[in-house]
């Protein structure tokens, strides 16, 4: 089986930078980042190759997820590449709480694009060493994660907007 990816793309009607900060700035992702209705908190921040960033999402009924990211590239103001999965509160690496088919780890890449009157993010992700019954289940996500994140973007849509 090819390795499936899932891409999204959105154009955002903000400069370049100010999308890279919202992205970067922990202040500033920590108001936008997750699925609607969640509070993001995030733990740690060290944007550089190599560095980690832990981050805690609480949702409505008082469940925790911790997420952690492990940045292997970051060009600003144009691509971020980061290793993505879920973390205990600790940092260690496990499995989604929702779903132990999913992959344990995603490459993620964010690209940003000037584009007449904003800015366009093209984000990709690619399980690493998944199995082909996690690749298949990443298959079977894919209108899920298309939910997912366009909600996350509508967030970070109304955070550029209250924020200008």
């Amino acid at each position: 089986m090819t390795t499936p990816s899932f891409t999204i793309t959105r154009v955002f009607e903000a400069s370049r930078e100010r999308v890279w900060a919202a992205w970067t700035d922990p202040e500033r992702l920590a108001a936008w980042f997750g699925p609607k209705e969640t509070k993001g908190t995030v733990l740690e921040h060290d944007l550089r190759p190599g560095g980690v960033w832990r981050g805690r999402m609480d949702a409505p009924d008082g469940s925790a997820m911790f997420s952690k990211f492990v940045f292997e590239q970051v060009d600003p103001p144009s691509r971020l590449v980061w290793i993505h999965g879920f973390a205990d509160e600790h940092g260690a690496r496990v499995r989604a709480p929702f779903a132990p088919l999913f992959p344990l780890e995603l490459r993620t890449t964010v690209t940003f694009a000037e584009v007449d009157g904003g800015t366009r993010i093209t984000l990709e992700w690619v399980p690493l060493d998944a199995s082909s019954e996690e690749q298949a289940f990443f298959l079977g996500m894919m209108e899920s994660m298309t939910g997912g994140w366009t909600g996350s973007f509508d967030q970070l849509d109304a955070y550029l907007a209250q924020s200008s």
